[in-house]
């Protein structure tokens, strides 16, 4: 979490064969905490983590443990690598100079070979220090759906490490005895949409589980980009639906009705300006909900 000055220039020498001093561009400071840091550079170096993703054998599977994250930008117009060991850092960037798309070449396809070739090379000779010293971290034994403690009914259970004081406290609640599955009202469309077994009765008396927006909240911003076709962006629409609803319908400030079945979620068109959206039950007399975004 600490930014370094960036030396381009190691020395330099005047015509009368004086050294001549180089400008600091950049004071050293620190610009994050180094507790979350080193939890990021775990996070960044966790193979397990790149797997569902990128595979067990990727670009970034090294002989060594490294914290690298890749990227890739809109329309694939280009793409980076980037990571770091104690004694290394490296990063890449592979794209056209002339702006124009490559043909689905994303960061670990693109950058990420230069970069483990780069890597492997700069670390030739070099024994890797350890990245972060796991014992800062705090260990839980979670539920993977939840987030929470694993109890008793969770059928598995995942270990991850935490900063001190910051691991869930509470044991699980979504896996019950019985063998049902309570998501809790937020979750519960989506569960019935998977064919999991769910709840919806203890989703009622949960606090908060009338109808309304997840997205967009109330007052969001969204951002339309010139670069891209108008169709490919668009304001994503998440509903939490009241317990046993089949059906419902949003209406927007100029008057197009939209069903939106189970698992009530969608996406609507980006377009400029001030938006209203009402979330309506089949025959109702008033919203269930309203929410109110901008598109700029």
């Amino acid at each position: 979490g600490v930014v370094g000055p960036l030396k381009e220039v190691r020395t330099a020498f005047g015509p009368d064969g004086a050294p001549l001093r180089i400008p600091v561009e950049m004071p050293e400071h620190r610009f994050l905490a180094a507790q979350p840091v080193e939890l990021l550079t775990d996070v960044l170096a966790d193979e397990a983590a790149r797997a569902p993703a990128f595979g067990l054998d990727n670009a970034l599977r090294l002989s060594f443990r490294v914290a690298a994250k890749t990227g890739t930008s809109r329309a694939h117009v280009d793409n980076w690598a980037a990571g770091f060991t104690r004694e290394r850092t490296v990063a890449v960037w592979v794209g056209n100079f002339d702006g124009t798309p490559m043909r689905g070449v994303s960061g670990i396809t693109g950058a990420g070979p230069v970069f483990a070739r780069v890597m492997s090379l700069a670390m030739r000779g070099v024994r890797a220090a350890p990245l972060v010293d796991r014992s800062h971290f705090e260990s839980a034994a979670i539920c993977a759906l939840s987030g929470e403690r694993a109890g008793p009914n969770c059928p598995g259970l995942l270990k991850e490490v935490y900063l001190p004081g910051t691991a869930p406290r509470h044991d699980c609640t979504m896996h019950r005895s019985d063998g049902a599955l309570d998501v809790g009202p937020a979750y519960l469309a989506w569960a019935q949409a998977e064919g999991l077994a769910s709840a919806s009765v203890s989703a009622e008396g949960r606090p908060g589980s009338r109808a309304g927006f997840i997205l967009p909240a109330d007052g969001d911003e969204f951002l339309v980009e010139p670069q891209l076709p108008e169709g490919a962006q668009a304001v994503p629409v998440r509903v939490m639906a009241p317990p046993g609803a089949k059906m419902l319908e949003l209406r927007t400030e100029d008057g197009r009705r939209i069903e939106l079945p189970p698992p009530f979620v969608t996406r609507l068109p980006a377009v400029a300006g001030e938006r209203r959206l009402e979330l309506w039950a089949p025959g109702g007399s008033e919203p269930l909900a309203v929410t109110r975004y901008r598109v700029r």
